[in-house]
C-alpha cells in the first residue's frame, strides 16, 4: 500500500477521533463549569438569606419560631474576629398572617437588627429600598418578596396589616409599610419570608420584662395609691420596692405630706420624703433580665407644679406625676445569631469549632445544610451527574483513539516490518505509536479546551441559556470557570487515554517482519 493511499484512509479516521475528543473535552468543561456555577449560586442564595450557621436556643422545636436567647453572649460580637468568620448578626423569626382588602397569606416574619448585612438582599432587590432598621422616621418598614407582592396585589409604599401569632390564641395586628421588594428565586424563601425590624418581634413576644407604676386619684388632699404592673416574662412576678417596705404589687398608700400620717411639714419650704422617686424592680421566676420603673409625685397646692412652694399647705389640689425607668428588657433578647463564613468549604469545620469552643449547653448551632437538606441533597446529586458525564466522555475518547491507533498501525504494517528487520524492539515501536497517539490526543484536548472555555465565557457574560427560576432557582444558567478543574480534566483525560491505548498498541508485537515486508 503506497503512502498517499494510506494517508487518504487514515486522515478521516484521525480527524473523526480528534473531533470526538474536542467535543468530549468541551462537554466536560461546560458540565463542570455549569455544575460548579449552579452549586455556588444556589449556595450563595440559601446562605445569603440566613447565614452559614444559626445559633439558637436548644429548646427550639419549630423552625418558624425562635425562643428567646440573651444577646449578651461571650461570642457576640467578637466571633467575627475568629479566622474563617466574616460576620455575626442577631435575628428572630415568628409566624404571621398578611391581610389585604381581598387576600390573606401565611408568612414568616424575620426580625433583623442594625447589625444585619444587607449585601445579599441588596443584590436581589427588585423595587423600592431596604428597610431602615432603627430609623425612628420609618419605624414600620417591611421588605416583601415579589411573589407575595403579586399574590397579594400590593406594591412599594402600600400599607398592610400583619397579624403576629403567639401560641394558639394570641394574635395581634400590626401596621407596616412595604419599603421594597426582593426576589431570590428560592421558593422556600420567596414564598414566606418577610423582613422587619427585630424590635417589633421583641416587643410582641415580650421576651423581657416591662415594669410600670400606676398612680391613683388624690384622696383627702394628701394621699395617693400606687400599684406596680408587670408585662412579659413568665408572668410569675416578684416586686422589689427600693428603700421601702412595700410587699407585692400593691396598691400601696403614699402620704404626700410626710412618711407617716399626721407628720407636718417643717419650715416655709418643704419637700416631703414620700414625693422623692419611688422605684420598683420587677423579677420573674425564670431569671429574665429585670426591669425598673419609677415615679415622682409633686403635690400642687397653688395650681403650680413643682417640688417647692411657700407656706405650710394643708391640702393639695392636684398631683403632678413624673415617670421614668429602663424602658423594658425586651431588647436584651433575640431569637438567635446568624454566622456568615468566609468560605462555604469550611462549613463543617467551623460548625464543629463554634459549637465546641463558644456555645454553652443552652445553645446549639444549625448549619445551612441542616436547614435546607433537600436543596443540598439535590446539589450533591449533580456531582454524580458530572462524574457520569466525564466517564462517558472519556470512554468515547478511548474508543475514538483506539480506533485511530489500530488504523494507523495497520496502515504502517510495512514500516513496522522494516523497523523490526533493522533490529528495533517491539517496545520501541510501541512507544513511537503511543507518542503519535498522544500528540493527536493533545491536539484534541487543547482545541476542546478552547471550545469549552469559549462557550462558558459567552454564557457567563451574556446569559444566553435561561432557566425557569421557579424550578432551578436561577434565571440564567450560571457558569464558574476555574483553572484547577480544567487542568485536572486535561491531565486525567490524557493519562487515562494513553494507558488505555497500551492494549491496542500490543498489536505491533504480532506483526512478523517477513510477512510485513513481503506485502509492502
Amino acid at each position: 500500500m503506497d503512502k498517499d493511499r494510506a494517508d487518504r484512509l487514515s486522515r478521516p479516521i484521525v480527524g473523526i477521533a480528534v473531533l470526538g475528543i474536542i467535543i468530549g473535552m468541551a462537554v466536560m468543561i461546560v458540565t463542570v463549569g455549569i455544575t460548579t456555577g449552579f452549586q455556588g449560586e444556589v449556595r450563595t442564595k440559601v446562605t445569603g438569606a440566613g447565614g452559614h450557621l444559626q445559633i439558637t436556643s436548644i429548646g427550639q422545636t419549630d423552625p418558624k419560631e425562635t425562643p428567646r436567647v440573651e444577646i449578651a453572649q461571650p461570642f457576640y460580637p467578637a466571633l467575627d474576629t475568629v479566622a474563617g468568620v466574616k460576620h455575626i448578626q442577631v435575628f428572630a423569626v415568628r409566624p404571621g398572617i398578611i391581610e389585604t382588602g381581598e387576600e390573606i397569606e401565611g408568612v414568616v416574619l424575620k426580625g433583623v437588627g442594625q447589625d444585619h448585612d444587607w449585601s445579599f438582599l441588596q443584590q436581589h432587590l427588585k423595587a423600592g429600598n431596604i428597610p431602615s432598621i432603627g430609623d425612628t422616621a420609618n419605624p414600620i418598614d417591611l421588605l416583601l418578596s415579589t411573589y407575595l407582592s403579586e399574590r397579594l396585589r400590593i406594591g412599594v409604599n402600600d400599607t398592610i396589616t400583619v397579624y403576629l401569632i403567639k401560641g394558639h390564641d394570641d394574635i395581634r395586628p400590626r401596621r407596616f409599610r412595604v419599603s421594597g421588594l426582593y426576589e431570590t428565586g428560592i421558593e422556600q424563601l420567596d414564598h414566606q419570608l418577610v423582613y422587619v425590624d427585630i424590635g417589633h418581634l421583641q416587643r410582641f413576644a415580650q421576651w423581657g420584662l416591662k415594669a410600670e407604676i400606676d398612680v391613683g386619684d388624690l384622696e383627702q388632699g394628701r394621699y395617693v395609691d400606687i400599684e406596680a404592673r408587670a408585662f412579659g416574662g413568665d408572668r410569675i412576678y416578684t416586686y422589689e420596692w427600693i428603700g421601702r417596705e412595700f410587699q407585692g404589687p400593691g396598691p400601696h398608700r403614699i402620704d404626700l405630706w410626710g412618711n407617716h400620717p399626721g407628720e407636718q411639714p417643717v419650715g416655709s419650704t418643704w419637700l416631703g420624703t414620700d414625693t422623692s422617686r419611688i422605684f420598683v424592680v420587677v423579677h420573674d421566676s425564670k431569671n429574665t433580665t429585670p426591669d425598673t420603673a419609677w415615679v415622682r409625685l409633686f403635690p400642687d397646692s397653688l395650681g403650680v407644679s413643682g417640688s417647692q412652694w411657700s407656706g405650710p399647705p394643708l391640702a393639695a389640689k392636684s398631683v403632678h406625676v413624673e415617670r421614668g425607668g429602663s424602658g423594658g428588657s425586651n431588647d436584651v433578647y433575640a431569637g438567635g445569631f446568624e454566622v456568615i463564613l468566609d468560605r462555604f468549604e469550611d462549613l463543617s469545620a467551623m460548625d464543629d469549632l463554634i459549637y465546641r469552643d463558644y456555645l454553652d449547653i443552652r445553645l446549639r448551632s444549625l448549619s445551612v445544610r441542616q436547614r435546607f437538606p433537600e436543596i443540598f441533597a439535590w446539589l450533591e446529586l449533580l456531582d454524580t451527574n458530572v462524574i457520569v458525564i466525564i466517564v462517558l466522555m472519556i470512554i468515547v475518547a478511548i474508543i475514538n483513539m483506539t480506533s485511530a491507533l489500530l488504523i494507523i498501525i495497520l496502515e504502517r504494517t510495512p514500516m513496522i516490518g522494516v523497523l523490526k528487520a533493522l533490529g528495533s524492539s517491539n517496545g520501541m515501536i510501541r512507544r513511537v505509536f503511543l507518542i503519535d497517539a498522544a500528540y493527536i490526543l493533545g491536539i484534541g484536548i487543547v482545541l476542546g479546551d478552547l471550545l469549552g472555555i469559549g462557550l462558558c465565557l459567552v454564557q457567563q457574560h451574556f446569559g444566553i441559556v435561561t432557566l425557569p427560576v421557579e424550578s432551578y432557582y436561577v434565571e440564567a444558567v450560571p457558569v464558574d470557570i476555574e483553572l484547577l478543574p480544567i487542568l485536572l480534566l486535561n491531565v486525567g483525560t490524557m493519562a487515562v487515554c494513553v494507558l488505555a491505548l497500551l492494549l491496542p498498541s500490543m498489536l505491533v508485537s504480532r506483526i512478523a517482519p517477513a510477512k510485513a515486508i513481503r506485502f509492502a
